[in-house]
């Protein structure tokens, strides 16, 4: 499963990584990331009857077999040295978005029906460093690749795709236990199925809480993602190379942030605590670090500042896989790979929503403004996630 998203994230940040050679501006790219993510909410959305249809783990061997067909009219198209043909850029970005959403069910309802519950925020933050990997990969990789041929990256990652499918494949169909998803009831209409998950997840106060916190730490994981090596440079007066090793120690926190908040929340769970207090902290860890990262920098001296860019890597990017285990906790196994596609439709929501109200906001009143709001609303999310940590 941590291959899974591995080749499922390389995919999806193949075009950023490779916007030069495609022929891409930042506008277009902006453009087709926000698809990509739309797309991955309704697909997150909709997992539940991809599951029911299919079996969780052929369900994974689907969407890393989308990653590959997507990028083959990439690395076939006859000459990119003068930009991708649009229709190439428009199907790969459909066909990732249709990868992007139900990966991360299907995960989820593999582990959860394999793994002790105690175990289960270990498992699936060692599963979210995929994330990492699949973008570390692709950002060393795919450039060196296409200097040897422009379609190599794109083939490469076919290849890699290819091969996950046919891994996730061969395992045995899983057992649909009763009840299996809530939003893959045969009875009932697709549409209806997807309502039904909504409303199970917007009925109960705590994974309502989960959900809204999930869109907040992702808007802010993204953000930062996306436009802080930006801030860096253009603000701070830093150069490129220099900014851009300062974002890879926030994205080294963040790997090391997953691991570690596992091991964490595995210990909490082993007492039989409630990770979601974990949850809550690291919601205030993270708005905390980004405030006074773009507040208290002219007063910080250059050790404190890249202590605490890996701090907020170690907050803000390793809260994803405590997150997960906390809401298949709390949906129970049967309905663990539907109930999280509804939570992870508002994280996926925020992850296309937030980089273009942030630029808006940026645009009227500076980034530092966009950054303390960022901060505000994971405060704000975090909160209530304190008020839920003696609760069942």
């Amino acid at each position: 499963m941590t291959a899974l998203q591995a080749v499922v994230a390389m995919g999806a940040f193949s075009l950023a990584t490779l916007a030069p050679q495609l022929g891409l501006s930042l506008a277009q790219l902006g453009l087709l990331h926000t698809l990509l993510f739309g797309l991955g909410a309704l697909g997150s959305l909709s997992a539940g009857r991809w599951i029911q249809w299919l079996g969780d783990t052929r369900t994974a061997a689907v969407c890393a077999a989308l990653v590959a067909v997507a990028m083959v009219p990439l690395a076939w198209w006859p000459s990119l040295q003068g930009g991708a043909a649009p229709w190439t850029m428009w199907l790969a970005i459909v066909l990732l978005g249709l990868a992007y959403g139900p990966e991360t069910p299907a995960s989820v309802a593999v582990l959860t029906r394999a793994t002790p519950a105690e175990q289960r925020p270990w498992v699936f933050s060692i599963r979210q460093t995929g994330n990492q990997i699949g973008a570390m990969t692709g950002s060393l990789a795919l450039p060196w690749l296409s200097k040897m041929s422009a379609g190599l990256p794109f083939g490469f990652v076919a290849l890699l795709a290819g091969m996950t499918a046919w891994w996730c494949a061969s395992v045995p169909k899983a057992r649909v236990l009763p009840g299996a998803a809530i939003a893959a009831d045969a009875s009932r209409g697709p549409q209806q199925g997807m309502l039904a998950s909504l409303h199970e997840v917007w009925s109960r106060p705590a994974l309502r809480r989960l959900a809204v916190a999930t869109c907040a730490f992702s808007a802010m994981q993204m953000c930062l993602n996306t436009f802080l090596i930006t801030q860096v440079v253009s603000d701070w007066r830093w150069t490129v190379a220099r900014a851009a090793s300062f974002v890879a120690l926030m994205q080294a926190g963040g790997f090391v942030g997953r691991l570690l908040w596992g091991w964490v929340a595995r210990r909490v769970n082993a007492r039989k605590e409630r990770s979601i207090l974990l949850l809550g902290l690291l919601g205030m860890a993270m708005a905390l670090s980004c405030a006074v990262l773009v507040l208290g920098r002219p007063f910080l001296g250059e050790t404190a500042l890249w202590a605490l860019a890996f701090g907020l890597g170690l907050a803000a990017s390793g809260w994803n896989g405590v997150m997960i285990a906390e809401v298949a906790r709390r949906a129970g196994p049967p309905a663990a790979a539907a109930v999280t596609g509804a939570v992870l439709m508002f994280g996926y929501s925020g992850l296309a929503l937030a980089p273009g109200i942030f630029a808006w906001i940026g645009s009227l009143w500076g980034t530092s403004t966009s950054y303390l709001l960022l901060a505000a609303a994971a405060l704000m999310a975090a909160l209530p996630l304190l008020a839920e940590r003696s609760r069942p």
